[in-house]
């Protein structure tokens, strides 16, 4: 064979080696997320600080909305291929007509404990007693009531509900101190600062959300459009393999976590930091991103509340329940 031949089949099958990793570079992905910021999101966060993404060749192009409202509209208009949001949004927008986006995955939820004054030692005693909640009908009202009802209590019947203004539950501690209700759900922070303080001691932590199994928010649900799925697969795969090894990062490089928790906004000092973190590495954030079942179910009812008359798919047509498994067993989400 002549030489320039040689040469120009050596070539070619040299480039034809990089090409699929040049084309997975030049088609971006849209990712949108929201809430901005979530414990349960570090191993996200952390696979972007890291570059990995971009070693798995792809490209993302990244929007925080600022609004549930934007986040909405954007999923319905299908302005995105993937949504690392809560279930309940990807939930509500199948249900309404948004293009169809379908959950692969999970890091976490919002946790919180549910403490009782110390004299109340089964969740029999909170029969007739006071008990904060959220808002009436916010997601913290509905969550405080759904964990009434898995031990057992009726919201409506066997409690006084209380309802307080307070997103983040601060009034719910304030009113617990006091003595004006006699349990509540409480967040990891408002625990930290019981603990500092010592007056954890005042009461009985009855349950939590691991062990109600209400896995509900956290924006940390990992959804991708029905057309990546089909058309793009190994996108797909590759993205939630960044996730995987995101999650390896948190578990065993816990100084460049805690770092990334310190800069997120939190006004906790260092103590508290190390407490957020070994808490949600320990309790909520899975060493595989497996979907939550439970939480998606539970986004499905809320929706249904929300949106009566509506058709709202169920928790098997919500959900691409292979990737993770596929993942596993191609030995790229053992990290």
């Amino acid at each position: 064979m002549h030489p320039r031949v040689i040469s120009f089949l050596a070539c070619a099958l040299f480039f034809a080696g990089f090409a699929p990793a040049i084309m997975a570079q030049s088609d971006s992905l849209r990712l949108v997320y929201y809430p901005p910021w979530n414990v349960s999101k570090l191993p996200m966060y952390l696979a972007r600080e890291m570059g990995v993404f971009e070693r798995n060749g792809l490209k993302i192009a990244w929007t925080n909305p600022g609004s549930n409202e934007k986040l909405l509209d954007i999923l319905k208009k299908g302005d995105t291929d993937i949504a690392v949001v809560s279930a309940n949004h990807v939930v509500q927008s199948n249900a309404s007509g948004g293009v169809l986006m379908l959950l692969v995955g999970n890091t976490g939820y919002n946790y919180s404990a549910f403490l009782a004054d110390a004299s109340i030692k089964t969740t029999a005693d909170l029969r007739g007693k006071k008990i904060g909640t959220g808002e009436e009908g916010s997601t913290p009202d509905q969550l405080t009531r759904l964990a009434l009802r898995k031990l057992g209590i009726d919201p409506d019947k066997d409690v006084a509900m209380v309802h307080l203004d307070d997103r983040r539950g601060a009034d719910r501690v304030k009113d617990l101190l006091a003595g004006d209700i006699a349990a509540a759900m409480v967040t990891p922070e408002a625990m930290y600062d019981l603990e500092k303080t010592g007056q954890i001691r005042r009461f009985n932590r009855l349950t939590d959300h691991k062990q109600l199994r209400i896995y509900a928010g956290g924006g940390a649900d990992y959804a991708i459009s029905a057309a990546v799925l089909k058309n793009r697969r190994a996108a797909a795969k590759q993205f939630m393999s960044g996730i995987c090894e995101g999650i390896s990062i948190a578990r065993n490089d816990s100084a460049k976590a805690l770092d990334f928790v310190a800069k997120s906004g939190r006004k906790m000092d260092a103590a508290g930091i190390e407490y957020l973190y070994r808490l949600y590495i320990t309790d909520v954030i899975p060493a595989r991103p497996y979907l939550k079942m439970e939480g998606i179910e539970l986004a499905a009812q809320m929706t249904a509340s929300l949106l009566p008359g509506t058709g709202v798919p169920n928790a098997q047509q919500l959900t691409d329940r292979s990737l993770v498994p596929e993942l596993e067993k191609e030995g790229r989400c053992n990290f």
